[in-house]
């Protein structure tokens, strides 16, 4: 585990990072990574914080705690039932609307990476339900798509909580799958009304996309742009148009604001349904999905 920083007083909705993070967020994370080891044991190899709390941008009205967990080889589905089962419980007391975001990786499939990725056990908010009602058939080898941009965030800005660094546990990314990961998350985003559905996630997910398409494939894999990073490039480089939207899914993500769950993908308030469907086809045809 991290030494912790020397605690100090901080300004309210403000941006956050693992090693200056609230002391109520770092607590959380600790926990949850106490609970692994302990269901784990020697199997546990690293748990490493990757997303918005490894790229200085959390913000707690908004944001997912993003963990990726290695072991040291592939879980039986008892192990698996009871790793999900305990994250679903540790996710129980978090001190954030948002939840844990948690993949969980064998070691053979973190160092030789794979597109799209195995995973032993996946945890997010979408998954809480099956686990805890036992709906999820943990027999089952599943992939995701996404790993491939989770692992190449977690070498690029990952912080270690547990094990080695991030770069001594994954194997390097393939440009071309970092590439249709993102792609496809983007493009899912910009199908039909999506966009009007979680607005300012899929905004700025986009503009992200649309930095990765002028800068090149090859330098976005190695800087892993966040979000807001993605944002304020668009800011100053998409048409006038579209920046009154962009701003606002800016302000939304930053907002300190208390929503509910059922807020967070819109911040609590109505969009401009022309606006987002203008962007979205902007974006649609500069990446021709």
């Amino acid at each position: 585990m991290l030494t912790r920083a020397s605690r100090v007083p901080h300004p309210r909705g403000r941006a956050q990072h693992w090693h200056t993070a609230d002391d109520d967020l770092r607590a959380f994370v600790d926990k949850t990574v106490t609970e692994l080891a302990n269901v784990l044991g020697d199997r546990l190899t690293a748990v490493t914080v990757h997303g918005s709390l490894a790229a200085g941008c959390f913000y707690r009205a908004k944001s997912d705690v993003d963990l990726l967990v290695v072991v040291d080889r592939r879980l039986s589905a008892p192990d698996r039932d009871r790793v999900a089962r305990t994250l679903a419980a540790v996710s129980a007391g978090r001190p954030i609307v948002g939840d844990l975001e948690v993949s969980v990786l064998a070691s053979e499939h973190a160092q030789t990476f794979r597109h799209p990725s195995r995973f032993e056990v996946h945890y997010s908010s979408m998954w809480r339900d099956a686990i805890v009602d036992g709906r999820v058939d943990h027999t089952v080898d599943r992939t995701d798509e996404d790993l491939a941009a989770h692992v190449t965030v977690a070498r690029a800005r990952g912080v270690p909580l547990y094990g080695p660094p991030p770069r001594e546990v994954f194997g390097c990314v393939p440009l071309e799958a970092y590439w249709e990961s993102i792609r496809s998350d983007v493009a899912w985003a910009l199908d039909g009304d999506h966009l009007l559905e979680s607005p300012f996630y899929g905004v700025l997910n986009a503009c992200r996309m649309l930095l990765t398409l002028d800068v090149g494939v090859e330098r976005a894999s190695a800087a892993a742009y966040s979000k807001e990073e993605g944002g304020t490039w668009a800011l100053t480089h998409v048409p006038p148009e579209h920046r009154p939207l962009i701003e606002q899914a800016l302000a939304c993500y930053r907002s300190d604001r208390a929503v509910t769950p059922d807020e967070r993908r819109t911040d609590g308030h109505a969009w401009d349904a022309d606006a987002l469907r203008a962007f979205r086809d902007y974006v649609r045809c500069r990446l021709s999905v």
